[in-house]
């Protein structure tokens, strides 16, 4: 097969860092063979740049849509091939709704392609063969926070003692300070529950 040859007359920088890192990854879309030779690798190559310049991008967003174009004109034949090497119904049936939904893109990106090329050619500014870095100026560095301290302080609790090394003596004193402590708390309760119903305080008022 002879050797790529862009079509003339030719608008495409192939030179571009820009381009070539786009043709690159767009070579990559298309499947490879088993055990794939050099000769062969350069015959695909040659089909994707083909299809690439058949579209004549004239800018990098042109080259950007024309690469999607083939590289979902690439994974629809995939799927197809795909479709037709297995038995599977459901993978069949799978395959065939990829290769619509792929199809239906190109053709969607192919219609905004041609309203990009519409544009008239003083309106197109071609890429830089080269870019130069920009100095991005740094933030400053943020001052370290101080460590919050905590609102509330729970107050030190004293060390739990098993209470199977506890004396009688002992589990009964706590056991008697337990319920007194829920006795206060119901008490307690209580009166906070009288104070806020009014029918409490109006049967209090009516029996005073």
């Amino acid at each position: 097969m002879p050797a790529f040859q862009p079509a003339e007359p030719t608008v495409i920088n192939y030179d571009c860092a820009f381009t070539k890192q786009l043709l690159g990854t767009l070579i990559g879309t298309s499947r490879a063979q088993p055990n794939e030779t050099q000769a062969e690798f350069k015959e695909r190559s040659d089909a994707i740049l083909i299809a690439f310049s058949a579209f004549a991008p004239r800018d990098p967003i042109e080259q950007m849509l024309a690469a999607q174009i083939v590289a979902a004109n690439n994974a629809s034949l995939d799927c197809m091939a795909q479709a037709m090497a297995t038995d599977d119904p459901a993978e069949q049936a799978r395959l065939h709704r990829r290769f619509a939904m792929l199809t239906r893109a190109a053709r969607d990106t192919a219609k905004s392609l041609a309203t990009m090329k519409a544009r008239p050619a003083d309106a197109i500014a071609p890429p830089p063969a080269s870019i130069q870095p920009i100095a991005v100026p740094r933030r400053p560095a943020l001052a370290a926070k101080a460590p919050q301290q905590p609102m509330h302080r729970e107050k030190a609790r004293p060390p739990i003692r098993d209470v199977s090394k506890m004396e009688d003596h002992e589990i009964e004193a706590r056991m008697a300070e337990l319920r007194a402590r829920m006795a206060a708390a119901k008490t307690e309760a209580g009166e906070e529950i009288t104070a806020q119903d009014p029918m409490h305080r109006d049967n209090g008022h009516t029996q005073g």
